[in-house]
């Protein structure tokens, strides 16, 4: 039972996920050289870079989750992208441990008159495969 403790003890928690799905790449780091989370997100059209209070976060049962807002428009939609991001444990200096993880792209419909006709949110869901590891910033 000794043997399992000193093993369990070497793992650590990764703080940088490098994920790539079929037209969408995201980097997510819990902690950065300004010291606060980072997510880079990128596609086919834009390029962000969210940091600290810009992403919100919320631990749920399928993982912590990661929001962050992609574009508002007043009286049109609001899009957000969110990535369930797993616990995943590694070695410090290792070559981190490779991964699947989901994100959702929500579009929340607005207007000015009000809700209307059909759904008021609607969502596009993305597969991600990558790479988690640790690293110090």
């Amino acid at each position: 039972m000794g043997g399992e403790m000193t093993r369990a003890a070497r793992f650590e928690q990764a703080n940088l996920f490098e994920l790539s799905g079929k037209r969408v790449h995201v980097t997510f780091n819990s902690t950065s050289f300004a010291g606060v989370p980072q997510l880079n997100y990128q596609d086919g059209r834009t390029r962000h870079l969210f940091e600290g209070d810009q992403i919100t976060f919320e631990d749920t049962p399928l993982g912590r989750l990661a929001t962050v807002v992609l574009e508002a428009i007043p009286d049109l939609r609001t899009v957000t992208f969110t990535l369930i991001l797993p616990v995943v444990n590694v070695i410090r200096g290792g070559m981190g441990s490779r991964l699947r993880a989901p994100g959702i792209i929500a579009t929340t419909h607005t207007t000015i008159a009000g809700p209307g006709l059909g759904p008021e949110k609607t969502y596009e869901t993305l597969d991600f495969s990558g790479t988690a590891q640790i690293v110090d910033f």
